[in-house]
């Protein structure tokens, strides 16, 4: 999987066809759709490795939604994105961050200018934004000094499963990853592995709480509701947990070496608020899900970034929206139809 370097690097100031922003499943993919139109693509990822969040922050969890895929753990799936996306040899920009967008004028032709934190600009005739949920942050417990217990066994990602491998583990939240991870875990972890939620009521697929449940009837789980975390406890690293039942008020004291708070993430959309672009709420940008184009010519969206009514947050819907949005801005670029020629051979 790339890290570092280009596979290919576009001449200093020369235009490309496609710039694309963000190299996770939406950026991957609409950099196969236009190279397969034979488009020229750069692409920008503020990390220094493709793959976007699955890669950063969830590289081992099982994923069962991917369409083609029962089960796919993320760093794979990821690993099969990039194979695809970067087949057509597009310039690749890691470790760099989009920051400002004007249009300038070229030899008689209208062409977006980026400029970057690298302090590089650079000049594309159409620009895809896949850039996720853009600048995020884990959403943290309410509870004072909740910073001191980070790197102590206070956990907001699980990146490497094994690391859990013995440990009594703890998960706070109640939506799909809360519900994964206590899954993903429970063949290595010291059972029961304890997962707590403030609602009796979760937000996770019907399947997988299922499944949750089957593990607490043989003891592999704990789940408690409607519970909140009060205080942590230990020296050096976390010991135990005081869990609050909110609606009778009891607490009771949880033996625990791992906390790991799946809670979702506050973002916002950067720079790229900045740009002039119509939002729907304040981290996505409004398109027309015909196309994915924005409020702009030339410049579309897709993946998470990408807003409008009864848009369904699946990375399934991502890619379709990643194959819309490179077909479109090709098309628009060069004055003819969308629709690309088939890939089977």
């Amino acid at each position: 999987m790339p890290r570092s370097g280009n596979p290919k690097t576009i001449a200093d100031g020369s235009p490309v066809d496609v710039t694309i922003l963000g190299a996770g499943p939406a950026g991957l993919t609409a950099a196969y759709y236009a190279g397969h139109r034979h488009a020229s693509v750069r692409i920008i990822e503020s990390l220094e490795e493709v793959g976007g969040q699955l890669a950063a922050s969830y590289p081992e969890k099982h994923m069962g939604d991917v369409a083609g895929f029962p089960s796919v753990v993320a760093h794979e799936l990821v690993s099969k994105l990039a194979e695809q996306g970067l087949q057509f040899d597009p310039e690749l920009r890691l470790a760099e961050e989009a920051c400002t967008l004007e249009t300038t004028e070229l030899d008689g032709e209208e062409l977006i200018r980026l400029g970057t934190s690298a302090g590089h600009s650079y000049l594309s005739r159409a620009l895809i934004v896949a850039t996720g949920h853009g600048a995020f942050a884990p959403r943290k417990l309410p509870l004072d000094g909740i910073e001191e217990w980070e790197g102590k066994g206070l956990h907001y990602f699980v990146r490497e499963k094994k690391s859990f491998a013995g440990k009594r583990c703890l998960i706070v939240g109640g939506g799909d990853s809360a519900l994964d991870w206590l899954l993903g875990l429970a063949d290595i972890a010291e059972p029961p592995i304890v997962l707590v939620h403030r609602r009796d009521r979760f937000r996770a697929l019907e399947s997988s709480l299922a499944k949750a449940r089957a593990l607490e009837s043989k003891g592999a789980a704990r789940m408690m509701t409607p519970c909140e975390v009060r205080e942590i406890h230990g020296s050096d690293r976390i010991e135990a947990v005081t869990i609050e039942n909110t609606a009778s008020g009891e607490r009771e004291r949880v033996p625990c070496d791992a906390l790991i708070t799946l809670l979702g993430f506050s973002s916002h959309l950067g720079a790229i608020a900045d740009w002039g672009l119509e939002h729907l709420g304040r981290q996505q940008l409004l398109v027309d899900p015909a196309t994915m184009r924005t409020s702009k010519p030339r410049i579309y969206a897709a993946g998470d970034v990408a807003g409008y009514e009864g848009r369904i947050a699946l990375i399934t819907i991502a890619l379709a929206e990643a194959a819309i949005a490179a077909n479109n801005a090709v098309a628009e670029i060069r004055h003819e139809k969308a629709q690309p020629e088939y890939s089977s051979e």
